[in-house]
């Protein structure tokens, strides 16, 4: 695969639409989505977020769990050429506030609870101390200043065209990712849609990814890593990911024999909390063909225990969010 040097992040998902419409592109629980589909609900909320006044160059926070709803909220925005700001969904109330301050982020799209968390109400609590801040885009019922249903902007009858403005690749923004790095307060890396796409590629090279894997997404896509690999890479091959909103061993377990995973993509702790549970050998696990190790360093041993003991190539990535995020990965 030769990584494309035309398309922006939005335009990954319209081509993949338009090469292998039917194929299934995102399993979430129950449900299965194909790439014709999650493109047109992507241009149908892109429509609803331009009639909202989210314009190139916007800043809009994503603060979800891993969902269909964070994915279809990434590809719309990206078509408009707003600028993502990432806010991980463990974060609670001061972190997310000084994201949210700090970026400017015009709008946030939020579940209203999620592993008994009230993010409406956190958010509510702190708007007034946001003057930037003017939509929040609701998964799930509530009201309050500002809010708008997710739902009722995905579904509403009168569609609201847009018009994809021109993106520069190398010069305009995809997304903010914050990271402390060597620093106290969080700075937001700034990856424009050349860096985003790269990394995703970069992905790819490391475990020979192809169109016919499948990918188990048990990274949040609100971390570089998870978004570059989970959010990006399989949309850009063209390839399946199967969503996990957070990593338990067995639900992976059961999850990579159901569904046949072919890669799977953590971090040392994925690994070794799987090498280590008593129940591994109870499920079938032979689709694994390779994996990729990042995010820390791995102990001495690791590597070596898990391709002898699940039987897949292991390769290593290293980097850091700010320079897209990515900068060397070993290829087979």
């Amino acid at each position: 695969m030769k990584i494309s040097k035309d398309l922006s992040v939005g335009k990954i998902l319209e081509k993949s639409a338009r090469t292998v419409p039917e194929k299934v592109a995102l399993v979430a629980g129950d449900l299965r989505k194909t790439f014709k589909e999650l493109n047109g609900m992507s241009d149908s909320l892109a429509g609803a977020f331009s009639s909202l006044g989210f314009k190139k160059g916007d800043r809009v926070a994503i603060y979800m769990r891993n969902s269909v709803e964070l994915f279809v909220s990434f590809y719309a925005l990206q078509k408009l050429g707003v600028i993502v700001v990432w806010v991980n969904p463990m974060y609670r109330m001061v972190e997310s506030e000084f994201i949210l301050k700090n970026s400017g982020a015009k709008g946030v799209v939020i579940f209203r609870q999620w592993d008994g968390y009230d993010y409406l109400d956190s958010i509510t609590a702190i708007h007034k101390d946001l003057p930037e801040l003017e939509s929040i885009i609701l998964v799930g019922e509530g009201q309050g200043r500002g809010v708008h249903l997710f739902h009722d902007l995905l579904t509403r009858d009168a569609r609201h065209p847009f018009s994809p403005p021109p993106i520069d690749l190398t010069e305009d923004l995809s997304m903010l990712i914050y990271t402390s790095g060597t620093t106290g307060k969080p700075k937001g890396a700034m990856i424009t849609h050349y860096q985003a796409i790269r990394a995703g590629w970069e992905y790819s090279r490391g475990v020979d990814a192809a169109s016919g894997d499948i990918f188990i997404g048990i990274l949040p896509m609100t971390h570089s890593y998870g978004c570059g690999s989970i959010l990006i890479q399989p949309v850009l091959l063209g390839a399946t990911v199967v969503l996990m909103e957070k990593f338990e061993v067995e639900a992976a377990f059961k999850l990579i024999e159901k569904e046949k995973i072919t890669l799977q993509l953590g971090s040392p702790t994925h690994y070794i909390l799987e090498l280590n549970h008593p129940r591994r050998k109870n499920y079938d696990l032979t689709s694994l063909r390779a994996g990729l190790i990042a995010g820390q360093r791995a102990p001495e041993g690791l590597i070596t225990r898990v391709e002898k003991e699940l039987g897949i190539y292991l390769t290593s990535f290293w980097g850091s969010t700010e320079v897209g995020p990515g900068l060397g990965i070993i290829c087979p």
